[in-house]
């Protein structure tokens, strides 16, 4: 009874350590980096889809549009570039991080009318991460 009883427990500890590792295994393949996100959305010319990762008032520079903007704002200007400025191709020359909270990423997006320089800083607060700076400048 008592060799019965042990051997059971064993089984419950390994099935519920083979559960936990399940979980957390699960739970790293579905988070998604935020980067590689934007960047897709960025060489896809999806500005709807860019602005799910803005936070809600970005720092952005287009091609001499300045200022704070909503994302519905960001949205609305992202969406003109994209349509004026198609994409070929979208190539990340350098990012990293500068902080436990920052991230940054420089790419080239490429045209047909043009070479630009895309830039862009992540953020993250207590949960979520954002995108709170953008600037594409022609090269």
């Amino acid at each position: 009874m008592k060799i019965n009883k042990l051997l059971w427990n064993n089984k419950l500890h390994s099935l519920t350590f083979i559960s936990a590792i399940i979980g957390i295994a699960v739970f790293f393949s579905t988070t998604k980096d935020i980067c590689s996100e934007v960047n897709k959305s960025i060489m896809l010319g999806d500005a709807q889809q860019l602005s799910k990762y803005l936070c809600s008032m970005v720092e952005m520079s287009v091609l001499g549009k300045e200022g704070y903007f909503s994302k519905v704002q960001a949205e609305s200007i992202l969406s003109e570039f994209f349509k004026t400025n198609p994409p070929k191709d979208f190539t990340v020359k350098q990012g990293g991080s500068t902080s436990e909270n920052t991230k940054f990423s420089i790419g080239t997006y490429t045209t047909a009318g043009g070479i630009f320089k895309i830039y862009y800083v992540v953020k993250k607060d207590q949960e979520n991460e954002f995108v709170y700076k953008l600037t594409i400048e022609k090269k």
